[in-house]
């Protein structure tokens, strides 16, 4: 077995003499990680405001929030009600309310101009502090009939630096799977494409919610890995009141940085037409019914249950005996089923 020469004592020295003569240039990332290095009696003394509210109780300034659903559940009207909510200020439904108006750039990227015009009119979004950027109307005014895609780095400066001239605090992208062509949603590595680009609107102060579709398991279609930088996730479900009157819908939070849960249930929302606009209301829904929601979705497990909710097992149970004696689930072996 041959063993490798070790260098002599003059070569040694020789390569420490070309070293110190043509020395590594400096990192230049290296000075600004120092002075950007704080200790723990600094960052207690710092004065760092707390992100505004922009609608009251979950949302803040620069968060980056995620609205799904399954297709056809009301998700663009939640979204577009959101915009006209933060734009003009006030309530939404029952439950949510911004108290100053801030400015929002809607961006949408499925919908037939035609009846995304209507469904604004429908909910009297008229003010100035709302702002559309549509798939349709960039393909007619661009030159060489433009498509919208967020997955092009150009596309993607473009609208950043767009949202920073006109001032936008609020972008909404509806939806994900149209906005970004060519983006594989259920590999992880896809969305380095997108996440950097987003984490840029949170520095800039700009809070960004994304529209997505769910999957047949009910969950974010595609790949967790674009949750996990969410401060909050917002799930919308079908309603099963069965009325034929309006459009209706149930959210629920999967995701919450910014409040307690208690803050934010589970809501039932009601969508009927006005006399000028839209009318709209939100009741909550309690816990027990939620139980029974997430069952007839799928989950069927105690434990996820009481995770979910954020209860014991032990209260899981109470409620799941009480919902089975009313023939509203089915207890299968310890499982719970939809009745």
């Amino acid at each position: 077995m041959k063993h490798s020469e070790q260098p002599t004592k003059a070569e040694e020295v020789l390569a420490e003499e070309m070293t110190k003569a043509n020395p590594s240039p400096p990192n230049p990332h290296t000075a600004l990680f120092k002075s950007s290095t704080v200790s723990g009696s600094t960052l207690q003394d710092m004065e760092i405001p707390e992100r505004e509210i922009l609608l009251s109780p979950f949302f803040r300034a620069g968060d980056y929030g995620i609205i799904f659903a399954p297709r056809g559940v009301g998700k663009s009207w939640l979204s577009l009600m959101l915009a006209k909510a933060l734009t003009e200020g006030g309530k939404l439904g029952s439950h949510w309310e911004a108290a100053l108006s801030k400015k929002a750039l809607y961006l949408d990227a499925e919908m037939n101009l035609y009846d995304l015009q209507k469904r604004c009119q429908q909910l009297a979004i008229k003010n100035d502090q709302f702002h559309l950027l549509s798939h349709e109307i960039i393909f007619t005014e661009s030159d060489d009939q433009l498509s919208l895609n967020l997955a092009d780095p150009n596309q993607q400066e473009a609208l950043k630096q767009h949202c920073l001239a006109e001032e936008i605090n609020v972008l909404i992208l509806d939806n994900l799977s149209t906005a970004f062509k060519g983006l594989n949603e259920n590999e992880s590595d896809s969305w380095e494409q997108v996440s950097p680009w987003l984490l840029e609107f949170r520095r800039h102060g700009i809070a960004v919610v994304l529209v997505c579709h769910a999957g047949r398991n009910g969950n974010i279609r595609g790949t967790s890995r674009r949750e996990d930088m969410a401060h909050w996730i917002l799930s919308l479900e079908e309603s099963d009141t069965g009325q034929e009157e309006g459009h209706e819908f149930k959210t629920r939070f999967t995701k919450q940085r910014n409040c307690t849960d208690s803050e934010v249930p589970a809501l039932a929302w009601t969508m009927k037409e006005g006399k000028d606009e839209m009318q709209i209301t939100t009741t909550t829904i309690d816990l027990k019914n939620q139980m029974i929601d997430l069952i007839n979705g799928g989950m069927s497990s105690a434990k996820d249950l009481a995770e979910e909710l954020g209860k014991t097992r032990g209260c899981i149970s109470k409620w799941a005996k009480k919902a089975t004696e009313e023939g509203k689930i089915r207890n299968v072996n310890g499982r719970y089923l939809p009745s």
